[in-house]
């Protein structure tokens, strides 16, 4: 694979959470495509020295960025853990120019892995739709994977009816979404079911979260992608779930399941469906916590990572 890392300029309108501003960088290749990451060392080691520090590549959900991991990152960093997080293609200011679809987003993670980590063995770390990336790619690359943490989505599980006609039904029209342009407080209470309580999110990350979802709505781009990811998730939902029981099923890796009990997005019952895969996969509950653990309890969704990785 012919690619080149360089570190993130800052020319776009979603600028990095200033304190990982430094771990900012864009894995380049192809014709003009690149994909922008985040790679945090471990706390008191240089990024050249981190070689031998354990790995989470953390991978976002619909409509999210590489920011939503925020508020994990230093606290893996300071439980010893080097941490990779990814904007997926066409999602914040990865740039992608052909295909927008759960396949491409589990090709670039495995690009990602390959340039950035090439001798590792990682842990991979799915958020919502994220989860069914991470599966993807651990699937395909299973040589790559030491293990699976799936954060509030999974394939088997995930939506049902009436929750899958809900996301069929927005795909009939992006009026809903273009709502949002040039109203602040309309995109900004977008974000409520996401979270249990997000008004009682600390006074930083409000501010962040109402800059972000304005930079979303605003770009064209990240509209695409939105939509094109979205047709995919729920062609999945519809045609592919039991290929990726299968999967699980012969899936060497070990798997953790992580969810918020008060998630608004897609209930905790739908773990039922994934739990009987197998054994022993692990399930943790994370109370007062909605769509968005690793936003809303950080501290909780880090011990459980930590332990699972130990």
């Amino acid at each position: 694979m012919d690619f080149s890392i360089v570190p993130f300029t800052g020319d776009s309108p979603m600028k990095p959470w200033p304190s990982l501003t430094a771990s900012a960088f864009c894995l380049q290749y192809g014709s003009g495509e690149t994909l922008f990451y985040y790679d945090s060392p471990p706390d008191g080691a240089l990024l050249t020295g981190a070689g031998s520090a354990p790995v989470f590549v953390l991978v976002h959900g619909l409509g999210d960025e590489a920011d939503s991991w925020r508020r994990l990152i230093p606290l893996l960093n300071a439980g010893g853990f080097r941490v990779l997080a990814i904007d997926l293609p066409g999602f914040g200011r990865s740039a992608v120019r052909g295909k927008i679809n759960i396949k491409t987003h589990a090709e670039a993670l495995i690009k990602l892995l390959e340039a950035v980590v090439p001798a590792e063995k990682v842990f991979l770390v799915g958020s919502s739709m994220g989860s069914m990336v991470a599966e993807s790619a651990a699937f395909k690359k299973q040589d790559l994977v030491k293990g699976l943490v799936l954060i509030n989505g999974s394939i088997p599980g995930g939506p049902s009816n009436p929750g899958l006609l809900v996301l069929a039904k927005l795909l009939l029209s992006r009026k809903w979404y273009k709502a949002y342009r040039g109203n602040p407080e309309k995109a900004w209470r977008s974000l409520l079911p996401y979270y249990a309580d997000l008004e009682n999110m600390p006074a930083a990350d409000k501010e962040f979260l109402r800059q972000r979802v304005m930079a979303r709505v605003e770009s064209d781009s990240q509209e695409r992608a939105f939509f094109s990811t979205q047709r995919s998730l729920i062609k999945i939902y519809l045609t592919g779930v039991s290929a990726f029981a299968r999967k699980v099923r012969k899936y060497k890796g070990k798997i953790l399941l992580i969810w918020g009990a008060k998630d608004k997005i897609i209930h905790v019952s739908s773990t039922d469906a994934f739990m009987a895969l197998r054994s022993d996969i692990k399930l943790e509950i994370i109370g007062d916590a909605g769509h968005l653990p690793h936003q809303e309890k950080p501290i909780e969704t880090a011990k459980l990572m930590a332990d699972f990785a130990g």
